[in-house]
């Protein structure tokens, strides 16, 4: 672990101390809703701000797209959207959800934003190309409103984000100027001052180079794409937590309140590798459920479907498994997994083990390893080992590097060699070409293995 995150992790430690006036209720949690669109899902998965705001204590929502909608703080998506009036996050959009009415209970997106007791809103990348003098001064005009209306409601702690930076091919020299001074307005007393309830969180800061474009380092493969990159996200993650920790534990309504000042990321080029021994345990799930659903994901073709993950009694030799639940049609296909920030080094592990088993006989599941790209850790390569996991019992498997295989249908795209030294993440897949599946699977104990 670097020293920075050690740095970072002693200061959220440290603002344990104490308990701010922001939740409504005794013995409740703080609740906090961040507003966003792909940007903001970037950071809370890369920087694992569900996991790192639970441990604190905070119960996490989030609201991302109307198609979307709302997260509750499990992860888990609820299939209810706040009608975001056009979808639009842009200034102008925030402008017009501040000016809805409050009502209670909630009928529009301002409404229910006040439910939670932080609010935390943003604009995605597009709005850092300010094209002239008179766009800037929109901005100034839309947020000096929104600013007036969070005056309203002094026991609310509002955190709206600086724009993130634009890759060069999306902006000029001017606009993206024009986009670090908008940074420096939203951050300045000019606008903060005299408002204790009203807070900013520097994104554009972090990200941007001295001309203000996203810097290399956190551009992703695309020259185009300017959604930041894992690198990036995982930087900013556990600074955003510092910071919103921060804000909330010396947050009082009514008094002057202090902005938490950014701890600066180091310069890196390219992303830290965590070295993992053998006998080292990937995965035995005695852990939080929200825990489970920061660190797993999930995700099928159109018409697969998959249950939720959870936390089944008993595990192997344990107190918990992970249990999940799918079904699929012939020629679609299904997987879970769970991702490693920064990459991790398994080269000094000859495999990995596991235990597993399952209710549908004769059932093929492809166990993937995904390698990253050494020089382009954004790309990644999937490796799968294809088994039958047995059905009843409980049975150990181990899988060693060479039975994993480049698949066919990746083509001449990709890596060619297995390299166990950048390891994104590792998954089970799960479908058949030709029939329909409908099962469950248990998993436990995942660790790396020496084949000595």
């Amino acid at each position: 672990m670097s020293k920075r995150m050690l740095f970072i992790l002693g200061m959220m430690a440290l603002l344990l101390v104490g308990f701010s006036s922001v939740t409504a209720q005794d013995n409740e949690p703080i609740s906090i809703i961040f507003m966003h669109h792909s940007t903001g899902l970037g950071v809370i998965q890369g920087g694992h701000l569900r996991g790192a705001f639970t441990d604190l204590g905070y119960a996490f929502w989030d609201h991302g797209y109307n198609d979307e909608g709302l997260v509750d703080p499990a992860g888990e998506y609820l299939g209810i959207n706040w009608d975001v009036p056009g979808d639009n996050t842009d200034p102008d959009g925030w402008y017009e959800i501040f000016q809805q009415p409050f009502t209670d209970p909630p009928t529009n997106t301002f409404s229910h934003m006040l439910q939670q007791d932080v609010i935390i809103f943003k604009s995605c990348f597009p709005t850092s190309d300010i094209i002239d003098e008179e766009m800037f001064a929109a901005y100034q005009r839309y947020y000096l409103t929104i600013r007036d209306v969070m005056d309203q409601y002094p026991d609310k702690l509002f955190i709206a984000w600086s724009t993130p930076p634009l890759v060069p091919n999306s902006t000029t020299l001017e606009n993206a100027a024009r986009a670090r001074r908008w940074s420096a307005y939203l951050t300045s007393a000019e606008y903060l001052e005299g408002h204790p309830n009203v807070f900013v969180f520097d994104f554009f800061s972090l990200l941007a180079d001295e001309d203000g474009f996203l810097r290399t380092e956190y551009r992703p493969d695309d020259e185009w794409d300017s959604h930041p990159n894992d690198l990036a996200n995982g930087m900013v993650g556990p600074i955003l937590v510092a910071f919103v920790d921060e804000a909330a534990r010396n947050f009082v309504p009514g008094e002057p309140s202090v902005q938490p000042q950014l701890v600066q990321p180091e310069t890196v080029t390219t992303a830290p590798l965590a070295a993992v021994m053998p006998g080292d345990m990937l995965a035995d799930f005695e852990l939080d459920a929200s825990q489970l659903v920061d660190r797993w994901w999930t995700y099928g073709d159109a018409d697969v479907a998959i249950g939720a993950l959870e936390l089944v009694t008993p595990g192997v030799d344990s107190e918990h498994a992970l249990h999940i639940t799918f079904s699929s049609p012939p020629q679609q296909y299904g997987n879970f997994g769970m991702g490693f920030e920064p990459l991790q080094d398994w080269s000094s592990a000859s495999g990995i083990s596991f235990h597993w088993k399952t209710n549908q006989p004769d059932m093929l599941v492809n166990v993937y390893i995904a390698i990253a790209d050494p020089e382009h850790h954004d790309d990644s390569t999937p490796f799968a080992a294809e088994m039958t996991p047995p059905v009843g019992d409980w049975e150990p498997v181990t899988l060693l590097w060479e039975d994993f295989v480049k698949p066919d249908w990746m083509g001449d795209e990709g890596l060619d060699v297995f390299d166990p030294a950048y390891v994104r993440d590792i998954s089970f897949g799960f479908g058949d070409w030709e029939k329909s599946l409908e099962a469950e699977l248990w998993i436990d104990e995942i660790r790396l293995v020496s084949a000595e």
